[in-house]
């Protein structure tokens, strides 16, 4: 009696063991769950210069590279500087509950001559605010090498390394994640067709570079991209 007591116990604790095994391999099976990807910025992040600005801006496509079923709050108002991006994108974003959060204003305010003490401020606490109320990965693009754009004439270029040290500083203090540009952009010197016809803005091409550049970011932090 005792025997076949045993017996009873250890049958269903086998069947137990064999759903979860199934479940975790249909999982596996399954893929990465999505992602909720938010994205902060201005006209880059709009699509300014594409053909068509609607599918083609970054990030969008870096949104299709995403686990399937990711979707995408795109927050980007075309000539945003960061101090407006706190009243108007930053609280969205946060509604969002996002599980990733690309960042990228950083031109408009170099460009506009923001001075760099308030310009640093503004970003730490954008940051601040997404690490504090989100549990998001958070990737902050800086400065691109301006100095290979057709228009870089209007830029005063012998302020970026300061610039980019100051947003290196931030990003890493808050634990986020540095999209270096100013190094993975340089190779738009030798391809010109990565520049929209403005002189400025990427091209479509060069938003599939940009979606690339910050994709491999993402899957250098982000475990559900890591083996992807």
């Amino acid at each position: 009696m005792m025997q076949r007591r045993r017996l009873l116990l250890v049958v269903p604790a086998a069947l137990m063991a064999a759903a979860v095994a199934c479940r975790n391999r249909a999982a596996a099976e399954a893929g990465p769950p999505p992602l909720r990807y938010v994205a902060i910025g201005a006209s880059d992040t709009v699509g300014v210069g594409a053909t068509v600005p609607d599918r083609e801006n970054w990030p969008t496509l870096l949104q299709q590279r995403l686990p399937a079923g990711s979707t995408l709050v795109n927050l980007g108002v075309s000539g945003s500087l960061l101090g407006q991006a706190l009243d108007q994108q930053l609280p969205v974003a946060i509604d969002a509950e996002p599980d990733l959060v690309t960042v990228w204003l950083a031109v408009n305010d170099f460009g506009a001559r923001v001075p760099l003490q308030r310009y640093a401020f503004e970003l730490d606490t954008l940051i601040g605010e997404l690490r504090k109320q989100t549990r998001a990965t958070v990737l902050v693009g800086n400065i691109p090498e301006l100095s290979v754009l057709p228009v870089a004439a209007r830029f005063d270029l012998s302020d970026i390394d300061r610039w980019n040290r100051a947003i290196q500083d931030i990003t890493q203090r808050h634990g986020a994640t540095l999209v270096d540009l100013r190094t993975t952009w340089r190779d738009v010197q030798e391809h010109p067709e990565y520049i929209s016809s403005d002189g400025f803005h990427p091209s479509t091409i060069g938003y599939q570079q940009l979606a690339g550049v910050f994709y491999d970011a993402a899957r250098g932090t982000l475990p559900a991209l890591a083996a992807s």
